[in-house]
């Protein structure tokens, strides 16, 4: 195998499934090799991205914040007593190397840049965005999720659109993609809701391959909303609606 190569063989049957619907389950998240369980309890209401650093856990709510957790707390930030910056319906974020939040704002059609502390820095892609689903940040580009035509932005860092791609009409490739990921040498796993799977593109958004796609019908992923792959290739995905579980490929 290259330097970094997935393993698409072993991809259509999950290693681990955690959390399914119906069973009690404490294994929701794992920091540090210990379980922690209800995390944002009476706080978050319907979470729908999540990003991590050594200090802090960053968390998009459905109701119109974004939440900065600290030692399982809510830290307080940007003047605020309950540490949330309130946005209109943020969805999918990330973080960089310098550790600024960037968020999807998906009404107001445009990604939001904020410090570590949650301080407004900037935005990018009001006049290139429609709906964006999602954002992830590379050493040389901001990658975002449109929803609305079904495209990849990549824009360069200082926000200057560089190039998109349509993902819908390849095939029944990607109908209704949520979120994605990228894997060390840029190739993009976005989940595709409508079709019920996982659609891997290439860095320059030409379609590779397709894991549990529509036409299966065991084990295969449910509703997939989050994704992520670590440095290993393992591949983590989130089921929002019918299953309520994490699956690990």
């Amino acid at each position: 195998m290259k330097e970094w190569e997935l393993d698409y063989s072993l991809k259509n049957q999950p290693v681990i499934t955690v959390g399914k619907k119906g069973k009690a389950n404490n294994e929701l998240l794992m920091l540090a090799g210990n379980f922690v369980t209800d995390f944002g309890k009476g706080i978050l209401k319907r979470p729908y991205g999540v990003a991590v650093t050594e200090d802090h856990v960053f968390v998009t709510n459905y109701y119109c914040q974004l939440f900065q957790f600290s030692d399982f707390n809510v830290a307080r930030a940007d003047a605020t007593r309950s540490g949330e910056i309130l946005l209109t319906h943020p969805r999918g974020l990330c973080i960089d190397y310098n550790g600024d939040v960037y968020v999807a704002e998906n009404i107001n059609h445009k990604v939001c840049i904020y410090s570590n502390e949650l301080k407004f820095i900037n935005y990018l892609g009001t006049q290139q965005l429609n709906y964006p689903r999602d954002v992830k940040v590379t050493p040389n580009s901001i990658v975002v999720l449109d929803g609305s035509p079904n495209c990849v932005h990549f824009f360069s860092r200082n926000g200057h659109l560089i190039n998109s791609c349509v993902t819908q009409g390849w095939a029944d490739m990607v109908l209704d993609p949520l979120f994605f990921c990228l894997d060390p040498v840029g190739n993009i796993f976005t989940t595709d809701y409508s079709c019920q799977g996982i659609k891997i593109l290439s860095p320059s958004g030409e379609p590779i391959h397709a894991i549990r796609g529509k036409g299966y019908y065991l084990e295969k992923v449910t509703h997939p909303f989050g994704v992520c792959i670590s440095q290993f290739g393992t591949i983590f995905v989130v089921s929002h609606k019918s299953d309520f579980n994490l699956q690990i490929y």
